[in-house]
């Protein structure tokens, strides 16, 4: 460290023990309108002298033991004597004096980037200067968003780090060929599909209801705040599903249907851009292959949506509440998330046979069939063999057909269960998303 470097230190050290300061100070003006005994002038000196104490941890360590030693006995004593005065235990500024100490040494230290540090502070500062915020948050979570957010965090970062990376095939498998050769059935062309490989089967998991649980903290962020079109974009990475089931039976009222077709639309689009999570950290070239076909997608269902919610229709007579489009009981559970994989297992497996029996006719078929169950877990599989087994054309034309199949699934249901005005609507958009999304074929 040379001498010029010493001064500059100290001075970033004084701002940031001043900036700090002067968040305590205001606060406390602000709240307890009383005179504050440790404000700006108090943390600059606080910065500083963790400074001083960080240049001294090299050359004199007995030195900086005493000045922290001291320096956290005073801070203990200073918490004892305010919290006697003012009946308040609260230990927000005392931690706040212990952190720009701390922020000071490591200035004097020069461990951490000074880049790293301004950034350490500045969200310092934020956290101390958005209490009421922070606790109407607080006051907003229910225990059961907090169970979901442990139970989320036991399976992504408690069991799958631990999990072996490892495909089991039928041939792993004891017996199990000599099984089937028993009663007659030659399973040895098939004994090397893989079955199962418990890393990515719990790693899809994860992903997918990671990006459940992430729709679900926008929906409370959001869509309780704000009307149904919000609501039903947020709602769309949750399950675009029951969005658009929700706002078919709500169209029987015969209100305001332009707004729900724009809705549902919506609520799609957003499905087509969970796809590219989906895709991304699973195959990234056939993502790149497939941006064009979801490209068309997004903005085909964004004009038609756009379209719907500015056309004028008759002011609507009754007013409408917000809607809640999804249940809290869905922010996470084990057991949907255990049947996906199980689901999930077992059409890889048939994909993978009908491949190999009939060729990429078989797939097509098989993941057809599939998507009437969703399509996440047949975009997986599609993705897993794009440019292995098969082509990426190949894997493209199932991406269109899947995703044609369960947006049709979706018009038909609305059919039966909301007006036929909105099923006409929803179904003549449908056909245009799937007409724009085989552009990419032809490219």
């Amino acid at each position: 460290m040379n001498t010029f470097d010493i001064p500059f230190r100290l001075l970033i050290s004084l701002v940031i023990g001043a900036v700090v300061g002067l968040e305590r100070e205001t606060h406390h003006k602000s709240t307890d309108k009383r005179k504050v005994s440790i404000g700006l002038r108090s943390f600059s000196l606080i910065s500083t002298l963790g400074t001083m104490a960080g240049f001294l941890y090299v050359g004199n360590l007995p030195l900086f033991i005493f000045i922290s030693t001291s320096f956290g006995l005073l801070v203990v004593a200073y918490y004892i004597v305010q919290s006697m005065l003012t009946k308040d235990i609260g230990i927000t500024t005392e931690i706040g004096m212990i952190f720009t100490f701390l922020m000071g040494i490591l200035i004097g230290t020069d461990i951490f980037p000074m880049q790293l540090i301004l950034a350490i502070v500045v969200v310092l500062v934020m956290v101390l200067s958005r209490k009421e915020e922070i606790q109407n948050i607080i006051m907003g979570i229910d225990r059961e968003e907090i169970h979901a957010f442990v139970s989320y965090a036991l399976i992504a970062l408690v069991i799958l780090p631990f999990l072996p990376n490892t495909p089991v095939s039928l041939a792993n498998v004891p017996g199990a060929v000599s099984f089937f050769k028993a009663y007659g059935i030659d399973m040895q062309r098939f004994a090397s599909f893989e079955l199962i490989n418990p890393f990515r089967l719990w790693f899809i998991v994860a992903l997918i209801t990671g990006i459940d649980m992430a729709g679900y903290a926008l929906e409370r962020m959001i869509g309780k705040k704000h009307g149904r079109l919000v609501a039903s974009i947020v709602g769309g990475f949750i399950s675009s599903t029951s969005t658009t089931q929700s706002l078919a039976l709500e169209s029987k009222s015969g209100r305001g249907i332009n707004k729900l077709v724009a809705a549902a639309l919506f609520a799609n689009l957003t499905s087509f851009l969970q796809v590219f999570f989906l895709l991304a950290p699973l195959n990234g070239e056939f993502l790149v292959r497939s941006t064009l076909t979801l490209g068309s997608m997004i903005v085909t269902a964004l004009g038609l949506g756009l379209f719907f919610f500015t056309r004028h229709e008759r002011p609507e007579k009754v007013k409408h509440t917000e809607k809640k489009l999804i249940k809290e009981s869905e922010i996470f559970a084990l057991g949907p998330a255990l049947r996906f994989a199980v689901i999930f297992i077992l059409i890889r497996l048939f994909s993978k046979i009908a491949l190999s029996i009939f060729g990429s006719t078989g797939l097509y078929i098989t993941s057809i069939i599939a998507s009437f169950t969703g399509i996440d877990a047949v975009l997986i599989i599609v993705a897993e063999l794009a440019g292995k087994t098969v082509s990426f054309q190949t894997a493209l034309i199932t991406l269109i057909l899947v995703n044609a199949t369960n947006l049709l699934s979706k018009s038909f249901f609305s059919y039966l269960q909301g007006s036929k005005a909105f099923a006409l609507r929803f179904f003549l958009s449908v056909l245009a998303i799937i007409l724009a999304s085989s552009i990419g074929l032809f490219i």
